[in-house]
């Protein structure tokens, strides 16, 4: 593709003004549980929890030093704490019955606000609600399926206060486990201040609205700006969705390594999708340096996810602190519960070619920035990083023609002339003029190759030849594909059961299920056991012990089987949830019945209550088939009455229920016999 720019610049800026594309439409806001009910008290009256104050000078100081120009955009400062339901915030029902946790939190002076949590579980049913007091921008509902890695962390709230809301039904109040590990203060804007106008990124930046981005409007909707947190520091980049060879909806998404290093830095993702003005700006203008106050309907800054997983990386940071003979690469795996079709997003072709580009572009989050694109009509060097000729880990691109990169950009892709992803930025030296001026600095930037690291790896052995490439094709180039939400998750496992028992383990059977309801294959299974009570909802199942080493799933309709190793003695119950690709998950199937190892005549639960006044219920199990005679004998040793004299099915709690209403008071046994068992319990009648 030629790119022909130049003939139609002096046409854009004479339309700025007034020309633009159609804005992406903002997300219907959710209303908190707060404003549903008249009765619920005013948020003023629900504590507040203020953290620490912050030293912003000293924050400001730091980046005046650093510049920012390698390493990602920092745009907070991460306070720890320790609020949980429990010990903080106030807990009020509502008239249905439900329950309502709310904490306000503060941070003086901040621009923004938002909360990571150490700990997200949530009971079926509950959801939590984030928002300022005056509820501009409500985030959520989050519900339990918002966790990635046991964490959660919310998108940013305008201003020093944050109001978090918790909607729990009526009866599962004390199934919430939330810890609020992290506050993060935000002192530098990603979209300008209601209060006025702010400058941040340079004037000669080129908005994604205008009409030179119009042939990578596909490209554009691949493009995301994210905050993550490390350590201390809330940090902000620009990465890429990229397609694989197994043209899914698994949401593979491409930045740095220099941004991105660890799991729980990439947990910590915060994404923020189609985040770009509707307007053309006119390069050089003041109002160019400035994200408008309308950016919340017209920039979409509510089109937001939360959590990543790591799948792949490639660079040197992480070992060294440099940025040196790795090409800067980092590869995650967005949560895909969190991200809705309306969304609109693309998922970018790429190409691992050996070779350097003939024309490149940019599209990135310049300072946290609305998104902007860059174009160079020159060809790009092969180099080493920062580099001008020596090396193969980098693309050097001498300068952009239109538009700039700045920190926030890392992590950006480069486009080849095809269209294709082929690196990330990993940093440079460009940069606008000056204020008000419409070209860069004329200085270079480098970027990572994608085809330096392709079929290499340092992070458990993977390499994005694994994820990219999954089918093992061999491609070397791919073409870019609209993102569909798979939202179709398998069916229930079919005929879930316990198919035998032992005196150390447990066999269970089922039907493999398909991957879209009752077709294709599933890719994982979720199996866990719970003692001595059953798994009925997810929240028993989410609490219950995990089991490794669970088979694969097969093809639909397929018969599968494990046998688990348990204790003797306990009484076990089974769920099992089927995931596909995206993690859909099936609902749940459990065990009808418990599995009881034992070795021959087993009491599992003495007579109880005990003293009692009208009856009393006890548990046995055995573990072959035999003849069970259960007696009741008072203390002359004369029998009262046979309770119990039939066959018994092995590996079975058996429940024995005796009415003593019509027993005097006093001290009995309970003597039960196998085939080569007896054993006695002392019972108490009272009157």
């Amino acid at each position: 593709m030629t790119f022909h720019r130049r003939a139609i610049v002096l046409v854009t800026l004479l339309f700025a003004g007034s020309w633009g594309i159609a804005p992406t439409f903002a997300q219907q806001q959710p209303i908190p549980p707060s404003q549903q009910y008249a009765s619920v008290q005013s948020h003023i009256a629900v504590p507040m929890q203020t953290v620490p104050r912050v030293d912003v000078a000293a924050l400001r100081a730091e980046d005046r030093a650093r510049s920012d120009r390698v390493g990602p955009y920092r745009v907070g400062t991460v306070i720890d704490t320790d609020l949980t339901p429990k010990s903080h915030g106030t807990w009020e029902q509502l008239p249905s019955g439900r329950w309502l946790w709310r904490l306000r939190i503060r941070s003086r002076d901040a621009v923004s606000l938002s909360v990571g949590f150490s700990q997200f579980r949530l009971p079926d049913g509950a959801a939590l609600y984030v928002h300022g007091p005056g509820e501009t921008v409500v985030r959520g509902p989050y519900t339990a399926a918002d966790a990635t890695s046991g964490q959660h962390w919310t998108p940013l709230v305008r201003g020093e206060q944050l109001i978090l809301e918790l909607d729990v039904p009526a009866n599962r109040r004390q199934a919430v486990a939330l810890n609020i590990g992290h506050v993060t203060h935000g002192y530098r804007a990603l979209p300008t201040r209601r209060d006025g106008t702010r400058p941040k990124s340079g004037t000669c930046n080129l908005d994604v609205a205008c009409q030179e981005a119009d042939p990578w409007r596909d490209q554009v909707r691949a493009v995301g700006g994210y905050t993550l947190s490390r350590g201390q520091n809330q940090l902000f980049c620009t990465g890429v969705l990229m397609n694989s060879t197994a043209q899914d909806p698994r949401l593979l998404f491409l930045t740095a390594e220099h941004c991105v290093r660890t799991l729980s830095e990439a947990a910590s993702m915060v994404f923020y999708w189609n985040f770009q003005t509707a307007q053309c700006r006119q390069q050089g203008s003041d109002e160019n340096a400035t994200f408008p106050d309308d950016s919340l309907d017209v920039g979409a800054w509510d089109q937001t996810s939360s959590g990543a997983l790591l799948r792949a990386r490639y660079g040197s940071v992480h070992e060294d602190g440099e940025i040196g003979g790795k090409p800067d690469l980092t590869l995650v795996e967005v949560d895909t519960d969190t991200v809705p079709a309306s969304y609109d997003l693309y998922q970018s072709g790429w190409s691992r070619e050996d070779a350097s580009t003939q024309e490149s572009v940019t599209i990135h989050h310049p300072s946290g920035h609305g998104k902007r694109i860059s174009f160079d009509e020159n060809a790009s060097r092969i180099t080493g990083w920062a580099q001008p000729t020596d090396g193969t880990t980098h693309l050097r691109i001498g300068n952009w023609e239109i538009g700039t990169t700045e920190p926030g950009s890392s992590g950006a892709p480069l486009f080849d002339e095809n269209q294709r992803v082929v690196g990330v930025l990993s940093g440079g030296l460009a940069g606008c003029g000056g204020d008000g001026d419409t070209d860069d600095n004329n200085e270079p930037d480098w970027y990572g190759r994608l085809a330096a690291g392709f079929n290499k790896g340092d992070y458990q052995d993977d390499t994005f030849a694994d994820w990219l490439d999954p089918a093992n094709t061999g491609a070397m180039e791919i073409e870019g594909q609209p993102f569909v939400a798979d939202s179709i998750p398998p069916v229930q496992p079919p005929n879930f059961r316990v198919a035998n028992v032992s005196s150390n383990s447990v066999t269970l059977r089922w039907t493999a299920p398909g991957d879209d309801s009752t077709s294709g294959t599933a890719t994982e299974y979720l199996l866990r056991r719970r003692a001595e009570s059953p798994i009925r909802t997810q929240a028993d199942f989410e609490g219950a012990q995990p089991i490794s080493n669970v088979p694969a799933p097969k093809p639909a309709g397929s018969s599968q089987s494990v046998t688990v190793s348990v204790d003797p003695g306990k009484s076990y119950y089974f769920g099992l949830v089927a995931l596909d690709k995206v993690k859909n998950a099936s609902p749940l199937a459990a065990t009808d019945r418990d599995a009881t190892p034992v070795s021959t005549l087993r009491v599992l639960t003495p007579p109880a209550p005990n003293p009692t006044r009208r009856r009393s219920t006890f548990n046995f199990v055995v573990e072959k088939r035999q003849t069970v005679r259960i007696e009741l004998y008072d203390t002359l040793g004369r029998r009262v009455r046979v309770l119990m004299n039939e066959e018994v099915r092995p590996f079975r709690r058996q429940t024995v229920t005796t009415d003593v209403s019509s027993l005097s008071s006093g001290v009995y046994f309970v003597r039960i016999r196998g085939a080569s068992t007896a054993q006695t319990a002392r019972m108490a009648v009272t009157k």
